[in-house]
């Protein structure tokens, strides 16, 4: 086995340079890394009126965002430290997350195959812990 490509502050920096581009990326710039491990990243959203739908809530389509985006930062904190490109990606929506609430991004790597990754994500209430939306994300990581 060899060294991550990226250190943590590598990291930071390049979730920096995604969320900073002229892209869509850039509705993650509230976004905070808390923590990384080899294929396990944990991100913070507080989440404000920007982020919401008309009742207020975490926008479904940010969610599926986020989901995508920390995942994508999760499989490049792995030793092969590849983006890739989606293939599948699923949500399921559990509970809503008002302004004003702290929502937890934790992002696992489940598996990384020659040519696929796996991904699990969740999204919790960080002062309840109550899942918000947990999704699944695929990803075709060959050459």
């Amino acid at each position: 086995m060899g060294s991550m490509r990226f250190t943590l502050e590598g990291l930071r920096d390049a979730m920096k340079y995604m969320v900073q581009s002229e892209g869509f990326d850039r509705v993650l710039s509230k976004m905070k890394l808390l923590s990384a491990n080899p294929g396990k990243v944990v991100c913070e959203l507080k989440v404000e009126e920007e982020h919401t739908n008309r009742g207020g809530t975490l926008h479904g389509g940010l969610t599926a965002t986020l989901v995508d985006v920390v995942s994508t930062v999760a499989l490049l904190y792995t030793e092969r430290a590849l983006p890739g490109v989606s293939v599948d990606m699923n949500i399921t929506y559990t509970s809503a997350a008002k302004i004003g609430e702290e929502v937890l991004i934790t992002a696992q790597i489940l598996k990384q195959g020659r040519n696929i990754a796996f991904a699990s994500v969740d999204l919790t209430n960080k002062a309840t812990g109550k899942l918000i939306a947990q999704g699944r994300h695929t990803k075709y990581i060959g050459q």
